[in-house]
């Protein structure tokens, strides 16, 4: 679960301008003001969009083509473009044009190193992301983006005990919004959700108005997963007024409604949502959603583009072994899960690796085996609706009944706003559990 990487991404691109001609000649550095990849104070001029930003890059580099730092800045903003609109092609051309960076300047270029950082994570080639941000904080021990890419690969790597220091590093050395998002995660996963909420209304008084919409949605995400939706629903109206149209806020407005029983209403936010961005994830749960509403032939066709939305990611070398194998052992093929799994847990050994393996395993009637990964999937006691399931059923194949009942409503109590089909899977273990019933 690739949390916050973007919001490094997000403050190194929209905060791009000086080096590159975007800053105006009436506007003084301020509040906004960031150390780009390079090192290089940027600012951003009022209004500037994503788009606008990577053509003044452009043509910036046409006439300065040996800006090795404009280059590697060009490469961050194509890795942002990636995450807003779903387009896997644009990592290709990130890596060309850091590639360029280094061939401008081959030694000492943090810009390009903490830049190919980015491109690794958003590839979720965690253990390059980690190569590349440590050969950057070598070189320079306060680059920002470095050190919370840092953080991002520890924790997909499933080094937690190597993300905590490596957390209080980056926040001696570049407090703000990046290391406080990061803070959060390492307490949500670590079962602290209102700690975690609590870090993120902090660090929003007197954010921007881009990291507001960016915090009160991970608060609301938050509270909803606690059960308060009122307080959910408040804090996704404020992030919307703060980021119109911000895709995660409307993806949250979509859980909400699901957890509050409107489901006519979450199958259309969900459709907004995909059309957006067609994620594998939220196509995912809208295909669920519709299964769960009977609307079987719509499900398939969900289904169908997930597939074909996951062969266009691995085409631009994404790495998607870890969402591949929990959809296909739920709605494919229990071999391709396990074989994806397995791949996946060779790269990383995260919570969720950890519960992917167990899953496939459990699908392929191999219950023994994913028990010791379904516990290492739940070791940090994370508040996840899928960790406690997948155990819950797991421990029911094995006849673990008291434990299974403990964790199958430990998930039904977790997440009001998660999948209605996993919901409903898990309230028909439970029947069967109290009634005694076949496994």
């Amino acid at each position: 679960m690739l949390k916050y990487a973007a919001v490094v991404v997000t403050a190194l691109v929209l905060s791009v301008s000086g080096a590159v001609g975007l800053v105006r000649d009436d506007q003084p550095p301020g509040s906004d003001e960031l150390t780009a990849a390079g090192g290089t104070a940027l600012v951003a001029a009022p209004g500037q969009d994503l788009t606008s930003v990577i053509a003044t890059l452009q043509d910036q580099l046409r006439r300065v083509p040996g800006d090795a730092a404009g280059w590697a800045t060009l490469g961050l903003a194509y890795v942002e473009q990636a995450r807003v609109t779903g387009d896997p092609s644009l990592y290709p051309k990130a890596d060309a044009v850091i590639a360029r960076s280094f061939d401008v300047q081959a030694d000492d270029n943090t810009a390009a190193l903490a830049a190919s950082a980015a491109l690794a994570s958003a590839r979720h080639r965690f253990g390059e992301a980690l190569r590349d941000a440590q050969a950057a904080l070598a070189i320079d021990p306060w680059q920002a983006g470095a050190l919370a890419i840092r953080v991002d690969a520890l924790t997909e790597l499933g080094e937690y005990d190597r993300q905590l220091p490596a957390l209080r590093i980056a926040d001696r050395r570049q407090p703000g919004v990046p290391v406080a998002s990061r803070w959060s995660y390492a307490l949500e996963l670590r079962g602290r959700l209102a700690a975690a909420a609590a870090v993120l209304l902090r660090t929003a008084d007197g954010a921007t108005h881009a990291d507001r919409g960016f915090l009160l949605t991970q608060v609301a995400d938050l509270e909803r997963r606690r059960g308060r939706l009122g307080p959910a629903e408040s804090h996704l109206r404020q992030a919307l007024q703060e980021s119109p149209g911000y895709v995660p806020a409307l993806v949250g407005q979509a859980r909400l409604a699901v957890a509050q029983g409107r489901l006519d209403v979450a199958e259309r936010r969900w459709r907004a949502v995909v059309a957006r961005l067609p994620l594998p994830t939220h196509l995912t749960e809208l295909g669920e959603l519709l299964l769960h509403r009977g609307e079987r032939e719509q499900a398939r066709a969900q289904f169908a583009v997930v597939r074909s939305t996951v062969q266009l990611l691995e085409a631009n070398d994404v790495d998607t072994a870890l969402e591949t194998a929990v959809f296909e052992a739920d709605h494919g093929s229990p071999g391709a899960a396990l074989r994806q799994a397995r791949t996946e847990w060779d790269r990383r050994r995260n919570i969720h690796v950890a519960d992917a393996l167990a899953w496939a395993l459990h699908v392929a009637g191999r219950d023994r085996q994913a028990l010791a990964f379904t516990r290492q999937a739940t070791r940090l006691d994370t508040e996840e609706s899928q960790l406690w399931l997948h155990r819950g059923l797991i421990e029911e194949g094995l006849g673990r009944d008291e434990a299974a009942v403990r964790h199958v409503r430990r998930a039904l109590a977790t997440d009001p706003g998660a999948s209605p089909w996993q919901q409903q899977r898990a309230e028909r273990a439970l029947t069967r559990l109290d009634a005694g019933g076949p496994r």
